[in-house]
Order: C-alpha cells, then sequence, then structure tokens
C-alpha cells in the first residue's frame, strides 16, 4: 500500500514540475513569412554597425512599448531606419520575445541585406 502512495506522489510531482517547466519556457513566435531586398551591404561597415544598434534599440523597447517602436541610427548614406509593431491582443512579454526573435533571426535569413521585413503571427520587424 505505501509503495502504490509513493508512486502516487512521485508521479503528481513530476507532472508539477513538468508543468512549472512548461510556463518557463519562451515559445517560438509562429513565422509567416519574410522578404530580403537586393539591396545589400558590406559585412562590418558601418551600416552593419547601425543596423546592429537598431535591432538592439527595438528588442530592448519592446517591453515597455504599447506594440509599436521606431528606431534610426546612424548618417546617410549608412542611416538605418526600423520599426516592429505587434498584434494589440498581446502582452508586453509576448511582444517582447516576438520582437528579439525577429532581430536575431531577420539576420539569419537576410544576413547582407539592407531592406528587410519578416512577419511573425504575433509581430513584424521591418528595416
Amino acid at each position: 500500500m505505501s509503495s502504490v502512495k509513493f508512486f502516487m506522489i512521485f508521479v503528481f510531482l513530476l507532472s508539477l514540475s513538468s508543468s512549472l517547466f512548461t510556463f518557463t519556457i519562451e515559445a517560438k513566435p509562429n513565422y509567416l513569412n519574410n522578404v530580403c531586398s537586393n539591396n545589400t551591404f558590406t559585412r562590418n561597415s558601418a551600416y552593419q554597425s547601425n543596423l546592429n544598434l537598431v535591432l538592439s534599440s527595438l528588442a530592448s523597447n519592446a517591453n515597455g512599448s504599447d506594440g509599436f517602436f521606431n528606431a534610426t541610427a546612424g548618417q546617410n548614406p549608412n542611416r538605418v531606419y526600423g520599426l516592429f509593431q505587434c498584434r494589440s491582443d498581446l502582452n508586453t512579454t509576448t511582444c517582447q520575445d516576438c520582437v528579439v526573435y525577429a532581430s536575431t533571426e531577420v539576420t539569419q535569413r537576410c544576413p547582407t541585406q539592407k531592406g528587410n521585413i519578416i512577419w511573425y503571427d504575433e509581430c513584424l520587424l521591418h528595416y
């Protein structure tokens, strides 16, 4: 009888611990599409430095935003404009998770292209 109780307690604790892990793991946003422009930049250039600043600014401002934010860095011809927009029904944590993920993913999908946009069900990011 005691082994059955022990087994039941073990199963309960195991299911409780797995449900706790479910809530702490960030889910990837639902990817929809992306478009890379034909214009390119040189790696390690002033344009790429400005792009990194813009993407970092977008990601860090997603938490305190109302679901939309734009940023600019640099001077012409290396000026970079960027923005994100999240669905209005999302909380700020989900919005920020999407923007942070999109900031990384867009540079992997379009590593040296200038005008890019990536769509997820939760947000879009464009520069």
